[in-house]
């Protein structure tokens, strides 16, 4: 099978209920992957664990013979991304100053994007708990559908999507 109908099978099973181990799902369905997803997949864990590995890592002054230095008065990655999407790694001593700013701005839509997520997810909360105040042993879903079947007015008098 092709890695993303592997993958849209594992998900489907997720959004049916079901709540899995995402590891134990990809061992279990290695042998379902086609070769050429296969080695898609394999590239991608390689560079999620350069990413992850990358991030972890803090920038650290440079080491002199001074054995009381001073720490440096921040901290940071020891690699930044130069792209919305992570592809492209720079070792922080290496940027430039457009480059510096340019990281800033990456970070600073990154933080936008996940205050947008916060928001909503603040705001499915404020809408459930009217239900769930009442119906306190209900999932989020069954929320979701008493939300539907009040019209999809939420709280606050906006549609629900």
């Amino acid at each position: 099978m092709r890695l993303n109908d592997v993958v849209g099978e594992i998900v489907g099973e997720v959004i049916a209920g079901r709540a899995i181990n995402k590891r134990q799902a990809a061992v279990n369905r290695w042998d379902d992957i086609d070769a050429d997803g296969q080695y898609l997949a394999g590239i991608d864990g390689v560079v999620a664990r350069i990413d992850t590995r990358a991030r972890r890592l803090k920038l650290k002054a440079e080491q002199s013979s001074a054995p009381d230095q001073a720490a440096l008065p921040f901290q940071l990655p020891a690699a930044v991304a130069m792209d919305i999407d992570g592809t492209t790694l720079v070792a922080t001593r290496q940027l430039s100053r457009a480059e510096f700013e340019r990281a800033i701005a990456i970070r600073r839509m990154q933080i936008a994007n996940d205050q947008h997520a916060l928001r909503e997810w603040r705001n499915a909360l404020r809408q459930a708990d009217q239900f769930w105040a009442e119906n306190p042993d209900w999932s989020f879903g069954e929320c979701l559908d008493a939300i539907l079947a009040k019209g999809g007015t939420p709280l606050g008098g906006e549609a629900v999507q």
